[in-house]
């Protein structure tokens, strides 16, 4: 029996419906309303996976330049080694990439997450993305950071990469 792979996603558009009330002077109040033009959407996508061939990273990530370093270990893309769990989908079998930019010690002010020479997402902190692949390469799997400087300015990521 194979594992099953789910990914959910839901899509938000908000319009700024501030108004400005005059009431012993002037105060804003900040309020939004779902945009009528396109409303709300949400879906899910599913699959299945090889339990042998999922892994998540969490450590420093240190390359600054380049579109990135490919997540092919715990070292490459990160500074020393990751705390690393699981193992790793194989080269052309990558069906999920996620990446959740977790903390900032210092000055860092976003993670981009590539898959190939394609930037997918800019984080900042707090912000994740899960990028379903269909037989995604491992080695087209990036991430690079605004800054890093041991000790100074560090980004601390969390990535998980699923497939068979």
């Amino acid at each position: 029996m194979a594992n099953k792979l789910i990914i959910k996603n839901s899509l938000q558009a908000q319009i700024d419906a501030s108004e400005t009330v005059t009431n012993n002077g002037t105060t804003v109040y900040s309020t939004f309303h779902v945009d009528a033009k396109v409303g709300s959407a949400s879906g899910s996508y599913e699959s299945t996976y090889t339990d042998a061939k999922a892994i998540k990273y969490v450590g420093v990530a240190d390359i600054t330049t380049n579109g990135g370093a490919a997540l092919t270990d715990g070292a490459v893309a990160f500074e020393g080694t990751a705390t690393t769990s699981g193992a790793e989908p194989s080269v052309n079998g990558v069906k999920a990439f996620y990446v959740k930019f977790d903390s900032v010690l210092g000055t860092c002010a976003w993670v981009k997450v590539f898959h190939g020479s394609v930037c997918h997402a800019q984080l900042a902190l707090g912000e994740s993305v899960c990028i379903p692949l269909v037989d995604g390469a491992l080695a087209s799997c990036k991430i690079e950071v605004d800054a890093f400087s041991n000790g100074v300015h560090e980004a601390t990521v969390t990535v998980i990469l699923i497939g068979d």
